[in-house]
């Protein structure tokens, strides 16, 4: 009897044994698991996050007008959620101004969510934009080619009111009343006015005065413009144009015979076609800076088909200016 004990207990123990072996195999098994599906999940969360933040850089090499980042950074909210956010700002004759920081949402499932990262409004059809967070005007482009029959539209003149702010530095986007060469440009402008940014323009009939920034594609000048710039600009376009960037069509419009669409692509696609040298490539606007006493030399320019004030600073003694 004594034997037929111990024998149940030494088969209890294994039993024991076993069953703490199995658990212990088990818990192991779930935490690699675990391991193993959290670094999958934030991986994946990563790509997501960083598509978000190649996609803004590129953009802003061939978009943003007279806009800049100084850093930019991700902002973890969960092991599926994040955020991404660009510091940025203006350079208005020189000064530094700031403007509204870039951020945009990301996720396990999606890239981004950035329908309102730059989005602007107008407070009545076709008059001044602002940007939506902290109300900065935003400076915007109009198309010659445009007709409309309302009665109420009126192009912007800003440039004749200028004259009534001294003492202030101001960014203005100009329209041209045809498309110029830089070496052109250069020449017509005021030798203390800043060249800072220069608009490709548009080929479409449509009226594009309610763009978003992200969406006005240009070049960065900085009141030089070289051949090696230019390559830079239209191989990130041609990257942009690779990488379904302007997926987005704005609208449809008829001339009695055929519709057309207009979407950023086919903006992008026909300035490559027309526009690889320096000394031929046209751009049909501009965003300037300078004194309110020099910009007002450009008044009465007849060269320009609209003008449209954006940010302005106040001058003070410490402020150290730029000058073309």
């Amino acid at each position: 009897m004594k034997i037929s004990t111990d024998f149940e207990s030494i088969a209890k123990k294994s039993k024991r044994k076993q069953l703490w072996k199995t658990v212990g195999i088990s818990m192991l098994g779930v935490l690699a698991l675990g391991g193993i599906l959290t670094k999958t999940l934030t991986e994946l969360t990563n790509y997501h996050g960083n598509r978000v933040k190649e996609d803004y850089l590129l953009r802003s090499q061939i978009a943003y007008p007279n806009i800049q980042y100084k850093s930019w950074h991700f902002n973890p909210t969960s092991l599926t959620t994040g955020n991404f956010e660009a510091n940025r700002f203006k350079s208005i004759n020189g000064i530094t101004v700031p403007y509204e920081n870039y951020d945009a949402n990301y996720s396990l499932w999606q890239n981004g969510d950035t329908t309102e990262a730059d989005l602007i409004f107008q407070e009545d059809d076709h008059k001044p934009s602002y940007t939506m967070k902290e109300h900065y005007r935003s400076p915007m482009f109009y198309n010659t080619q445009f007709q409309t029959d309302d009665k109420t539209f009126k192009l912007p003149k800003e440039l004749e009111i200028i004259k009534d702010m001294p003492g202030q530095a101001i960014e203005v986007a100009i329209t041209f009343d045809k498309p110029y060469t830089y070496h052109e440009l250069s020449q017509k402008l005021p030798q203390n006015v800043n060249l800072n940014w220069l608009w490709i323009g548009t080929k479409s009939n449509f009226d594009v005065s309610s763009l978003s920034p992200s969406d006005q594609l240009g070049i960065l000048a900085n009141n030089s413009l070289s051949q090696e710039d230019l390559n830079f600009f239209n191989a990130n376009l041609e990257k942009a144009i690779k990488g379904k960037l302007f997926s987005k069509t704005f609208g449809t419009t008829t001339d009695g015979k055929h519709s057309h669409t207009f979407n950023l692509e086919d903006d992008a696609k026909d300035y490559l076609k027309a526009n690889q040298t320096i000394d031929t490539a046209t751009f049909k606007g501009a965003i300037i800076t300078g004194t309110a006493e020099e910009l007002s030399k450009l008044a009465l320019a007849d060269w320009i088909f609209a003008s449209s004030i954006g940010q302005t600073v106040t001058i003070q003694p410490y402020h150290q200016q730029e000058t073309n």
